[in-house]
């Protein structure tokens, strides 16, 4: 595939609950682990990944990682796709090609990525907004998980609750799930059950997705780290950094202070 040199000075950043998408030249990431899934696409030369500081990078044109598997993917200039997702249904499928993998992290097979990559190439060639972006999630996701996608709630309480969560939500109520249980009519307890149920994640963690999503899209608009961390509920520019840098494995001034150069896309549902 020849270099993609037209598509060096943008980059996207697509963001939903409990998943998100960066669609550009990479970056070198330290060794860490997360919650989501992780799944990466080159689109010219091989990432190089690895799950140990002492082992050397081994040359790789995907991968897929697990929930909390440690791992480093260096893709500095290399046009890349990335998909993290808090999908339990994907988390099960990276378990399993992790068990037979002969590499340092689970490649996609050959016949996914001939599917993948003509999407992939068109919505980056078109700078996606919203509608082009969850069309590649839906592509992505169906070609990693077949007919079974990704499933939205079907209970009326956890859509209540979920139409509750708004920008101004998150800053107001410093226990939000106590309160979402109440709105509902339902224990803390259950609710957490049913919400895991329905959404496919917890409800801890898509509210923190939901926090990054705000902050992201404040700082888009030119506020600083701090202001952002305020706007979207976390304790200080600090604790922000932390929470972005364990779910992505980037520190956030790589997207917070290049702003100018990442094109970030909030997405509410697909």
């Amino acid at each position: 595939m020849e270099r993609l040199s037209f598509l060096v000075e943008r980059a996207s950043l697509i963001l939903w609950p409990g998943q998100a998408i960066y669609l550009g030249m990479g970056l070198p990431s330290t060794l860490h682990r997360h919650h989501a899934v992780q799944v990466g696409i080159s689109l010219d030369a091989p990432l190089q990944v690895r799950t140990q500081a002492h082992e050397p990078y081994i040359a790789q044109r995907s991968f897929i990682v697990g929930p909390d598997v440690l791992h480093q993917v260096d893709a500095a200039d290399i046009p890349s796709l990335f998909l993290w997702s808090e999908s339990l249904a994907l988390a099960a499928l990276a378990r399993r090609l992790r068990a037979t993998a002969t590499g340092a992290l689970p490649e996609l097979p050959s016949e996914q990525l001939s599917v993948l990559l003509p999407g992939i190439l068109t919505c980056w060639a078109e700078m996606p907004d919203a509608h082009a972006a969850c069309t590649l999630l839906s592509e992505l996701l169906q070609a990693l998980l077949g007919a079974k996608g990704i499933e939205g709630s079907n209970d009326p309480r956890i859509a209540a609750a979920l139409s509750r969560v708004t920008p101004q939500f998150l800053v107001d109520y410093p226990q939000p799930i106590a309160h979402l249980a109440a709105h509902v009519h339902l224990s803390p307890s259950w609710f957490r059950h049913l919400f895991r149920r329905e959404v496919g994640l917890s409800v801890q963690r898509y509210l923190l997705w939901q926090r990054l999503q705000l902050a992201m899209n404040v700082s888009a608009r030119g506020a600083s780290l701090t202001e952002a961390a305020h706007a979207a509920g976390f304790a200080d520019s600090a604790h922000l950094s932390r929470v972005f840098r364990a779910t992505f494995g980037l520190p956030p001034s790589l997207i917070f202070k290049n702003s100018h150069a990442v094109q970030v896309i909030a997405a509410s549902g697909c």
